[in-house]
């Protein structure tokens, strides 16, 4: 039988991963009798080898109740862990077992390559970064669900839950429960249930800055204030790295991305460019200018004003923002896909 491995760097999506995959194997059978699980995260590092023994010895052993059995090894990333046992049941699997392990880190590289000698079927849980890979990805777990989502509605979902994916297995699971499988889903119907918004990339925000929207920066900068995801000096940081970047181009002759990562310190041709298009953009005076609000800023964050934290960073991104022309807006549904 098939051997299956489930990574990811979000133990949740993880975990409703391998809910999902035990529950298609085990079907109707006694899970009882047939499932079996091993958590080698759980076990100190003095007794991992028994939890691996323990593991093999199970997924070798025939289940008395049916023609087969699941067993999970979870955590197969930590260390130290001697993955021989595991490497030598890959080389000569029982047929009457379907082997999971899971992992959230770096797999041994002895096992990684059993596994993959074995014809392990992979399952990936982390989401993509790219804008346009991310909504394909959402909407590959709506179909999964069995439901259907008009585009604007799945836009939005996307925007409001954001790197937050681990939230979307159980809003899958409202959503199916109140309304079916037949129902076409507009935001009207998801919206209720969305809850608190999810963390942002810290790019969704700088790139919201630099194209002059600034609704959409103060917007983006809330979420990650209010999520408790990012300190308003974390912020500030992120902000002052930006703009070091963009000044150490101005002046500097760098013609073309190749020689602006260089001088950023960055293997990204993407940023490369982004950095060289935003220091044209500005140029000496508006550099200078991103650099002063960012001083008096920082000083306002220190008690230097009796402002808010968060009322000082909204003045200080709108007039960020406000540095260079508002780029004309996208019709919805038609959003920036160029990320990391």
């Amino acid at each position: 039988m098939p051997t299956y491995l489930i990574t990811g760097d979000d133990a949740r999506l993880i975990s409703a991963r391998l809910s999902d995959l035990v529950d298609e194997l085990v079907g109707d059978a006694d899970r009882s009798s047939v499932y079996e699980s091993f958590d080698l995260a759980e076990a100190q590092s003095d007794d991992r080898a028994a939890a691996v023994a323990m593991a093999v010895n199970a997924a070798q052993t025939q289940s008395l109740f049916a023609d087969f059995k699941v067993v999970v090894v979870r955590n197969v990333d930590v260390t130290p862990l001697n993955v021989e046992p595991l490497v030598a049941f890959l080389r000569a699997p029982s047929e009457q077992c379907h082997l999971i392990v899971t992992a959230g880190g770096r797999i041994p590289k002895a096992l990684n390559d059993a596994l993959k000698k074995a014809g392990t079927a992979n399952f990936e849980t982390t989401p993509p970064s790219k804008r346009r890979e991310l909504v394909e990805w959402y909407k590959a777990k709506f179909i999964e669900a069995g439901l259907k989502i008009d585009p604007v509605a799945l836009e939005e979902v996307v925007d409001w839950l954001g790197q937050d994916s681990a939230r979307l297995p159980g809003l899958l699971d409202v959503l199916a429960s109140t309304y079916g499988q037949k129902q076409r889903l507009s935001y009207e119907d998801v919206s209720p249930f969305l809850g608190q918004a999810g963390h942002v990339q810290p790019w969704d925000l700088t790139d919201a800055v630099d194209a002059g929207d600034t609704a959409t920066a103060l917007f983006m900068l809330r979420r990650m204030l209010r999520s408790g995801e990012f300190h308003p000096f974390q912020i500030m940081s992120l902000l002052h790295n930006h703009y070091t970047k963009a000044l150490r181009l101005d002046g500097s002759g760098a013609s073309d991305p190749a020689q602006a990562m260089a001088l950023i310190g960055s293997r990204s041709d993407y940023q490369g460019r982004k950095y060289l298009e935003l220091s044209r953009a500005l140029g000496p005076k508006k550099m200078f200018d991103a650099m002063q609000l960012l001083a008096r800023s920082d000083r306002a964050l220190r008690g230097g004003t009796g402002l808010e934290n968060e009322v000082v960073l909204e003045i200080m991104i709108a007039r960020l923002s406000r540095l260079q022309p508002a780029r004309p807006k996208r019709a919805k549904g038609a959003r920036s896909t160029s990320r990391r």
